[in-house]
């Protein structure tokens, strides 16, 4: 409590950033967005998520790059991020007591999750504040998984919520901010979808923006409010699409 109360009493002016990322390219994207807010400090976390073997990982990562329109200037940031020792590389998993200990030696006030991970308390923790998800469902009432399929199918609204997680699942009680996106014109969920995980980088700044803001005001998510949601069948996938098709035609 005493944390919340010290952010909404005076704002964050100075912080240091973490971007918890499942590769170079993807921390590097939401870095690109938010390294030039004033007072930002920004490091990026490469997480070797599925403990990958040096030769497969690094693969990837090149694969990654070369697919990038701009995967010059994508290498020559990683490599001046690297000089300033600004990227970090975790070779164990993420919960590993020397990942957790790296993580608490960067001293970062908040971390950005990227990366297709499960946090525990201890990594959490590593951080000042704790870590920001930018959950692709309106919380408190869409919570767990293909929460923007379940949302078309039961005719909520649809967008992205971003808070401040805890080791449940999108169980974290302080809400930073949410923007409601309509599914209008989309007439197939899977770009709709990616879409909204694609505007992480951009509501990952607006959050820090709020943050850094004096008097700034947490929204509880009310777990009460809601439901944990579960993965959608494809039968139930194909009748979304059906509703986005349906509702394209009728403009």
């Amino acid at each position: 409590m005493h944390i919340r109360a010290a952010i909404e009493r005076t704002g964050l002016v100075d912080m240091r950033v973490a971007v918890l990322a499942g590769s170079i390219k993807g921390g590097m994207r939401i870095a690109k967005e938010i390294e030039n807010l004033p007072g930002i400090d920004v490091f990026v976390v490469a997480c070797n998520v599925g403990m990958r073997s040096p030769l497969l990982r690094w693969s990837r990562e090149l694969l990654l790059a070369l697919k990038s329109f701009n995967w010059w200037t994508l290498t020559t940031k990683g490599c001046r991020y690297a000089q300033q020792g600004r990227l970090i590389i975790l070779h164990r998993p993420l919960d590993d007591p020397a990942s957790i200990e790296r993580l608490r030696s960067l001293q970062c006030d908040v971390g950005l999750h990227a990366a297709n991970v499960i946090y525990r308390d201890p990594t959490i923790s590593a951080f000042r504040f704790g870590i920001l998800n930018a959950h692709i469902g309106i919380l408190p009432k869409y919570r767990g998984r293909c929460v923007a399929e379940w949302s078309v199918l039961q005719g909520d609204p649809t967008g992205v919520t971003v808070f401040f997680i805890d080791s449940g699942i999108d169980t974290g009680a302080r809400t930073v901010l949410r923007e409601f996106i309509p599914s209008n014109g989309w007439n197939c969920v899977r770009p709709f979808k990616n879409m909204l995980f694609g505007s992480d980088a951009r509501l990952y700044r607006k959050a820090l923006e709020a943050l850094m803001q004096p008097g700034v005001r947490f929204e509880v998510n009310d777990i009460l409010k809601g439901k944990r949601h579960y993965v959608m069948s494809r039968m139930f996938i194909h009748a979304v699409d059906e509703i986005l098709r349906d509702r394209a035609t009728l403009g």
